[in-house]
């Protein structure tokens, strides 16, 4: 896949110019569904401030005291089940405590995070759009915290939400977590917070056929996770959902003709092959099997199109839609076809 062939020139020119709105279109939600009103629905959430309490922390005593006192942190952010034994847990968290770079860590995080406005925000707006699909749903208790990325980056059941804040600090941050490679670790960045927790918390919506262990499935599976999420954070431009540029966004839909063919050629849809998914689907800077400009996971995009055009076509209801476990009922009834702009 190629954007712009030859030697500078006035239609060069009128090319170049053309993408660049074209990446400031993407940019903006694209989504043709009508989005709700929800302002008169009533959302507060209380942000607990983990992040400080451990920062305050000064003694092996008083680190064992809030690991006692914080069940979910020990267990469901740190993990601590996988340690062999407590004292372990608390030797690191002491550790890390004592260390004179969390001193650095918690300015950054005050600089990056200030007193999350913009997240609280963010987070109020999307459980309004939540229940209005939703209405039966709980707020979740919402914590920040910080680990030194021993723990996990996020924490998502329906009934809380922990965010571990010194992941998300962005390229600027003195230290960032050594296991992500590049472009994956272009996502974590705060603005990726609040999308990645929606992408997480429609899984427990997302109805699929566990035994049908075709690419199909998956990329419905991953275009539902997609639509789910698009429809709560309609304030959230494309790209931040599915963790694209939006030159890559532009580049995918421009040449979703190229996508479709290389999947219908390869015979891809009913795949089964675990190591042939994994080039389409999982993480990686590009797929190569379709071109240079290709970004990686093109099976979940393609998977978001698919659907994206069933809702269309079908004009349903978004719990309905997340109700549907078969791949292939809503790849037929979606009618897809890639449209080139």
């Amino acid at each position: 896949m190629k954007l712009i062939r030859g030697q500078f020139s006035f239609r060069t020119a009128l090319a170049y110019f053309y993408l660049m709105l074209m990446t400031w279109i993407s940019s903006c939600n694209t989504n043709d569904q009508e989005v709700p009103v929800v302002d008169g629905i009533e959302v507060e959430i209380d942000i607990k401030r983990w992040d400080h309490e451990i920062f305050e922390l000064t003694t092996k005593e008083q680190v064992a005291g809030f690991l006692r006192e914080n069940p979910m942190y020990n267990h469901h952010f740190l993990q601590a089940d996988q340690y062999p034994h407590d004292s372990l847990v608390v030797n690191y968290l002491n550790a890390f405590v004592s260390n004179p770079a969390s001193k650095v860590l918690q300015q950054e995080i005050s600089s990056v995070f200030g007193k999350l406005e913009p997240l609280k925000g963010d987070l109020e707006k999307a459980f309004r759009y939540l229940l209005y699909y939703y209405p039966e749903t709980t707020i979740p208790k919402v914590y920040t915290a910080v680990s030194g990325f021993a723990g996990n980056d996020l924490f998502v059941s329906d009934s809380v939400i922990i965010i571990g804040l010194d992941y998300y600090l962005g390229e600027q941050a003195t230290h960032r977590p050594l296991e992500f490679p590049q472009y994956i670790l272009k996502r974590y960045r705060q603005e990726y917070i609040v999308p990645s927790i929606f992408l997480l918390w429609s899984s427990g919506l997302n109805k699929t056929e566990m035994e049908d262990k075709t690419m199909l499935a998956e990329m419905v599976y991953y275009g539902k996770a997609y639509h789910f999420t698009r429809q709560i954070l309609p304030f959230k431009p494309d790209s931040l959902l599915i963790g694209y540029s939006g030159a890559e966004i532009v580049e995918v839909n421009q040449h979703q003709d190229v996508i479709w063919a290389h999947f219908i050629e390869k015979q891809l849809l009913y795949e089964t092959s675990h190591f042939t998914k994994k080039k389409y689907m999982d993480e990686r800077p590009k797929t190569l099997e379709i071109g240079n400009k290709c970004p990686g996971r093109i099976g979940e995009w393609l998977g978001w199109q698919i659907v994206e055009k069933y809702t269309n076509e079908q004009q349903i209801s978004l719990p309905d839609l997340m109700e549907i476990s078969d791949a292939r009922q809503i790849f037929t009834q979606s009618n897809y076809k890639p449209q080139v702009l």
